[in-house]
């Protein structure tokens, strides 16, 4: 049963973040504005190229849609919003690692915490 939980939450996370993406408001916009902030906080410290730049920004806003979507989901089951954040951001990071160099891994690492950005999340 918890094998099938992890995919089935990530699947509404998806979908959740699909509509919210789709609907119109400043809420989208907001969400674009962040992703941009956050991509160039990080293009700054890791020195992104121009490909690398474009990836991880969707990959940002992404991951601000699924922190978005788990706050609206979950609001009453704080258990649930937990794993869904944390799954989100361990694919966050696992994606990202794909998408960084070596040297820029590492200078990501050494300055992870000043990076974290999730509690920016519009509400």
């Amino acid at each position: 049963m918890k094998k099938l939980t992890i995919p089935l939450v990530m699947a509404v996370l998806a979908l959740a973040s699909h509509r919210l993406l789709a609907a119109p408001g400043n809420g989208n916009r907001d969400l674009q504005a962040r992703a941009t902030a956050m991509t160039r906080s990080l293009s700054q410290q890791v020195h992104l190229n121009e490909g690398q730049y474009v990836q991880v920004k969707a990959l940002n806003l992404r991951l601000l849609q699924e922190m978005l979507a788990a706050r609206a989901l979950f609001v009453h089951d704080a258990d649930l919003h937990s794993r869904a954040v944390s799954d989100a951001q361990l694919q966050y990071e696992m994606e990202l690692s794909s998408l960084l160099q070596p040297n820029q891994l590492a200078l990501y690492q050494q300055n992870r915490a000043s990076m974290t950005a999730l509690s920016d999340v519009p509400r």
